[in-house]
């Protein structure tokens, strides 16, 4: 009787931390789906991230990585998955340019160099001075 009693315990035992691994999976998905949901983009001047990374990259790393931004800018450059931009600052001898990676492929195929377009995407870190913008979408 004794040893059925301790059966039952352990097999008690088991659920209940299979349970609570189960629960924290779901709590751990919740909180990825919330994570990815966009919020709305903080409307900016492309000069105002420009100028900010101008005066000084690691405090605007640290204020603005991964801020979801939405400007207007004339394009200067159309790769695959990437649209650029120059003279994005105030200083007309500043080298810094933004380089947005866009989500779709396809709302690339009917820009042109030269074009001003809106924008939204992630703030991302600078290198070689390009400001990286990323999951970014033409906004019409």
């Amino acid at each position: 009787m004794k040893r059925f009693f301790i059966g039952v315990l352990i097999v008690f035992v088991v659920f209940v931390i299979i349970g609570s691994f189960s629960n924290k999976k779901e709590v751990k998905e919740v909180k990825e789906v919330d994570n990815k949901t966009q919020e709305t983009p903080m409307l900016i001047p492309v000069e105002t991230l420009g100028d900010a990374f101008d005066e000084n990259q690691v405090a605007a790393e640290k204020a603005w990585k991964g801020k979801l931004v939405q400007f207007s800018a004339k394009i200067s450059n159309i790769t695959d998955g990437k649209v650029s931009f120059y003279d994005v600052a105030t200083d007309d001898y500043s080298g810094s340019q933004i380089g947005c990676k866009v989500k779709d492929n396809q709302q690339l195929l009917t820009l042109k160099n030269g074009e001003t377009i809106t924008v939204k995407g992630n703030v991302g870190d600078q290198f070689i001075g390009v400001i990286t913008l990323d999951n970014c979408e033409v906004v019409e």
